[in-house]
């Protein structure tokens, strides 16, 4: 489980900017990736899974982010920690 902040996954996935991410959260179509911290209420983003999630939820359009080539992929460092 890679837990990272809303700006963080959008960035990893190559969004220009968070709103899309919000939007989907606050529909509830990503509530299986959002863990809320305690202490704080930072609601925090599982990115494992999430990018297939994604695909499935969102609608394909010819620039869809999906299909951009500069996508932010972990290296085999992060995947292998």
């Amino acid at each position: 489980m890679e837990l990272m902040t809303i700006s963080e996954a959008a960035r990893r996935l190559g969004y220009k900017s968070r709103s899309q991410l919000y939007r989907l959260l606050n529909e509830g179509y990503l509530n299986e990736h959002v863990h809320v911290q305690q202490h704080t209420g930072q609601r925090l983003v599982d990115i494992e899974g999430l990018r297939e999630k994604l695909q499935c939820v969102c609608q394909w359009r010819p620039d869809s982010v999906f299909l951009r080539r500069n996508v932010q992929t972990p290296s085999a460092e992060e995947t292998a920690a």
